[in-house]
C-alpha cells in the first residue's frame, strides 16, 4: 500500500511537472484549498484512488498509478465568453499533458462551477516508478517442526 508521503510526494512530482509547462498567466491550485475568485485562467488538481489502469490497460511492472481529478477554468461568467476562453485554454492544455510521458488522460468533460466559471474536468493517471522493496527481516533458517505422530 502506498503510504501518505509516498502519495505526497508523487502529488508533488506533478505539480512541480504542470508548473513548469503551464502558461505563466495560469494559477496551479490545490482543489483542497479555500476557493477564491480568480482572475486568470486556474488548473486544480485533487488526488484521488491509486489504480492499476490507465484507459482499460494494466499500468506497466514496477508502477504505481495515482489518479488526480485537474479541473481548468476560466475567470468569466458570461457562459459564452467562459466556455469559448475555456475551450481555447484546453486546447493549449491536452498537447501539453500529451507530452507528459509519465500521465495519461482519457476525456474533458464541460461543466458549470455554481461560481459561474465554465470548466473543464479530467481524470488523468500520473505513474510513478517505484522499486520493489527489498526484505527487511533475516531468511528463516531454523527447520519447521514436524508434526506429531498419531
Amino acid at each position: 500500500m502506498a503510504s501518505e508521503s509516498m502519495l505526497d510526494a508523487l502529488t508533488g512530482e506533478l505539480v512541480a511537472s504542470l508548473t513548469a509547462v503551464l502558461p505563466a498567466e495560469w494559477s496551479l491550485r490545490d482543489a483542497e484549498d479555500k476557493a477564491e475568485r480568480s482572475l486568470s485562467v486556474v488548473l486544480y488538481y485533487e488526488q484521488g484512488d491509486i489504480v492499476t489502469t490507465i484507459n482499460g490497460g494494466p499500468i506497466p511492472v514496477n508502477h504505481i498509478g495515482v489518479e488526480y481529478t485537474l479541473t481548468l477554468a476560466a475567470p468569466e461568467e458570461d457562459p459564452t465568453q467562459g466556455r469559448a476562453r475555456v475551450t481555447s485554454e484546453l486546447l493549449h492544455l491536452l498537447p501539453v499533458l500529451d507530452l507528459m510521458p509519465l500521465l495519461a488522460w482519457d476525456t474533458a468533460t464541460k461543466i458549470r462551477l455554481p461560481t459561474g466559471e465554465t470548466c473543464y474536468r479530467l481524470e488523468v493517471v500520473h505513474l510513478s516508478r517505484y522499486a520493489n522493496p527489498t526484505p527487511t527481516t533475516e531468511p528463516d533458517t531454523v527447520p519447521d517442526p514436524m508434526p506429531e505422530e498419531a
